[in-house]
């Protein structure tokens, strides 16, 4: 292999490694703007970082009807807790405990989306 071909591929995968903490700087980005708009309590800003339609309770909510349903899914205690978290990075999710609950957050269309809730067992 020659010189230049193995700086070349070198770069590359520096480029492509994840960051140090072994996070994807995408989901940092992501997170810090998912926590304030937590703190703000905005939840226009969450329903628009929010896979929709969103599943809950067997129906699939709209942008209106997530807006509607936001405080029983973010109710203080959950926003407070979810700020203080550092998300857990798994294969194809990140993931955030809070008490009984887990709340999981995909790539979708290359941009990270909140997803889902899940049960802490």
């Amino acid at each position: 292999m020659s010189k230049t071909r193995f700086i070349t591929l070198i770069a590359c995968l520096f480029l492509l490694a994840p960051t140090a903490t072994g996070k994807d700087p995408g989901f940092d980005a992501f997170w810090v703007k998912f926590c304030d708009a937590l703190k703000r309590n905005d939840k226009e800003a969450i329903a628009s970082m929010t896979k929709l339609p969103y599943l809950w309770n067997d129906k699939k909510l709209n942008k209106q009807e997530f807006i509607a349903k936001y405080n029983q899914l973010f109710d203080k205690k959950t926003r407070d807790c979810l700020v203080k978290q550092k998300p857990v990075q798994d294969t194809t999710y990140y993931s955030a405990f809070c008490g009984e609950e887990i709340f999981m957050f995909q790539k979708i269309k290359n941009t990270y989306m909140f997803t889902e809730i899940g049960v802490n067992d």
